[in-house]
Formats: structure tokens, sequence, C-alpha cells
């Protein structure tokens, strides 16, 4: 783990020039626009010319990425804390379920910022500029940038600043929505060797409600409070549900929030695009990194920016993934994400049937969408047809529908 004492230095790092060329620009440096920047400068592309353009400084503990991987990703040093078993509460079904060879693990944002800062600042062939994007279009033989404080020329230009429409009438478009705290007790109250992945105790009110739990020590942990649904809740509730389950479930009566955090996901089957013309290239959420139908994200574009690595240092260009990427798992996804919208079957049932039925670690490899057809089928039975039929049925005569209309 990085001393928190380090300085985020890109802050005070060289702002380019106006018009000036760059081989790279990142429009957008959250965790997509780091990630591939840091990717970049492990092999030789670190000696090209590399501009990141964001109006924040990461400066701030203002997010933590939670996600399941086996073995050692990119950026084990600055894995906060990480765990091999995690408890499941769902419908009548509770266990404590081994995830080998996955482990569950947590980064927070400040020590993820600060390691690709560090890394990048090694290097004086990236720069930064800390300005609001205004546009980014093509230019000729390569694409440009504009900000507000001036435009920049690139041979690439990788977006992450594009967020979904979600308002196609013929797609899915649901939100996960989550506030969170972490909280410190006077006693020690939670075990630090086992996570909670999802508890679905709580009340459903027709949604996907449910909270997880990731304990650092036996008196710290981040609680937090997540929903699935199609429009935000209003702020009082999602802190009177943490409060309830601190109660109710946790039994903690005394406890001091020492962080706050809240975010919104879209979990969403519209088209995104990696390629949005000819020398644009989009990343993160915009590029469709995101999964659909759970909201994942943190792995994913760990392997999409190292596969767009590999691509320009073998071709000297992107190459957009290969359509079986979205091609069978992006219709379970519509389907899952119709039942859940259109209320078909409850998502606690799902998800309790899903880890009561199936080993965890094949849950999990169906997530990440590295299951054989055969292994999906027997997922699939785990959970009642009829809903998902219908799901699918609907799917499909949308689809139909938006091509033919």
């Amino acid at each position: 783990m990085l001393p928190r004492t380090t300085p985020f230095l890109p802050s005070s790092g060289p702002t380019p020039p106006v018009a000036k060329h760059y081989d790279y620009v990142i429009a957008g440096a959250g965790c997509a626009g780091l990630s591939l920047a840091y990717h970049l400068n492990q092999t030789r592309l670190r000696n090209q010319s590399i501009l990141l353009i964001d109006q924040v400084r990461k400066e701030t503990n203002d997010r933590t990425w939670s996600f399941w991987e086996a073995g050692d990703g990119p950026f084990e040093a600055v894995v906060w804390r990480q765990w091999s078993d995690v408890h499941f509460h769902g419908a009548a079904f509770s266990a404590r379920l081994d995830l080998s060879p996955y482990r569950y693990k947590m980064v927070r944002g400040i020590d993820f910022y600060r390691f690709v800062a560090e890394d990048l600042r090694k290097n004086p062939n990236v720069s930064w500029a800390h300005e609001t994007i205004v546009a980014i279009e093509e230019n000729g033989s390569g694409a440009r940038v504009h900000t507000e404080g001036g435009v920049y020329h690139a041979d690439w230009v990788f977006d992450s600043t594009r967020a979904p429409r979600l308002d196609l009438p013929h797609r899915h478009n649901l939100l996960q929505h989550f506030k969170g705290w972490e909280i410190e007790t006077p006693e020690p109250v939670f075990d630090p060797a086992v996570a909670t992945l999802m508890d679905f105790r709580i009340e459903q009110k027709e949604q996907a409600r449910f909270f997880y739990v990731l304990p650092s020590d036996p008196r710290r942990a981040l609680v937090e409070f997540t929903v699935f649904s199609e429009r935000l809740l209003d702020p009082a509730e999602y802190e009177a549900e943490l409060r309830q389950y601190l109660k109710n479930f946790l039994r903690v009566d005394r406890y001091r929030v020492e962080k706050e955090e809240f975010g919104v996901i879209p979990m969403t089957d519209e088209p995104l695009t990696e390629r949005a013309s000819e020398h644009v290239f989009r990343i993160g959420t915009a590029g469709g990194y995101t999964k659909p139908s759970s909201g994942y994200t943190f792995v994913r574009i760990q392997q999409r920016t190292q596969a767009i690595v590999r691509a320009l240092l073998d071709t000297g260009q992107p190459a957009s993934r290969a359509r079986v990427f979205q091609s069978r798992f992006g219709w379970y996804d519509s389907a899952l994400l119709n039942v859940m919208q259109e209320r078909r079957y409850e998502a606690r049932e799902i998800f309790t049937q899903l880890f009561r039925k199936n080993p965890p670690a094949t849950v999990l490899r169906f997530l990440d969408e590295s299951t054989t057809f055969p292994q999906e089928l027997r997922i699939m039975a785990s959970v009642p047809p009829r809903p998902f039929l219908a799901a699918v049925a609907e799917v499909v005569w949308k689809r139909v529908r938006s091509r033919v209309g």
C-alpha cells in the first residue's frame, strides 16, 4: 500500500501550449483514462507524446472499486483489502461462500490515483491539462479536442467523457445507485476475514435492493446501500436505510461515519461502440465497458485498455472488441434487465437461486462472460424459465420494431 502522504504529482506537471500535437490525447482522467495511460506507460509506447485532459484534479478519496479477480491484477499494489470468503444473504437462503480461485478485492480511489500519478510522473512525454472539454471532433488525419483553454490535436483521441443516452425506447435503462458509509465502531464488531457480497434481507419495495459490507479491521468497514431502479431515491432515504441496516442486521448502535460516498452507474443495453469516428475511440462506460446487468466495470476496463495497447503495439491503431464480446452475453444482459425493469421476477430471488444452485466461482465466471455455453445452460436452469422467455420475446420484438420502424 502506498504511503498516505504521497502527493498527486501530475496536478503540478506541464500544461501544454494551445494547438500542440500529441500522439495520444486521453479525454477524461477517471478510471478508464488513467488505466489506459498506465498500460501505455508500461510499453515502448511510453515514448509517444501523451496528453491527459480532465477538469478535476484527482486528489481526494472520492470512490472505491470492488471486484472479483483470480490471481494478481495490474493494480495489485493498491488493493486495500481482499477476501476469499464472502457472506450471501438472499430469499430464505444464507451462506458463507468460498470464492476460490477468485478473491473479492477493494481498491480505494485515492490509492489508485496516486499510484498511477507516480508512475506517469516519471515519464516526460506525459502532459496534463486541467481544463473543461467542450468538443471532440475529427480533423483530417487525426482528431482534436476543444477545451475552454485551447485546442489539442492528436493522432488518436481516447474519450471517456460521453454519457449514455438512456432514452432509447427499444432498449432497457436502469440505474445502479448507491450510498456508502465508512464507519468506525468503539468495539470490535466485524470479521475482517469475510466480506458481505450481497445482503437482500431488507425490504425490496419492488426494486433490487441490497447491502454489501467490506470490513477492513474489526472496528472499521464500508457499509453500502445499493439499488437497481429507474430513478434515484430521495437523499434522506439512503441514510435512513443505512441507519436501519446497521441497527437491525449488524446490531451496531454506536459508530462514527468517517467517509461517505455516493455514485450512479448506468445499467443499459444501449449499443455503446468504441469507435466513435476514424480517430476517436471511446473507453470506459462511454465505450460500453460497464457490465449492463451488474454495473461492474473495473476489471473490464483493465481487459479492454490492455487490449487497446496490444493493438497499438501490433498495428499502430486501436482495434474494436470482437462482436462476440457483445453477442450471447449481450442477450443475457438484455433479458435480465427486462425482467427487472418489467418486474417479471424479483431480482432477490434470481441472485438467490444463482448462488444457491451453482458453485460461486461458476456464477462469477458467468458474470465475467468467460463461461462455456453448456455452463450457461446450467446457470439459466437455476431460475424459472417463464419470466426470462417472456423477457427474451419482448427484447426481440423491440429490436425488430426499431429496425422496421
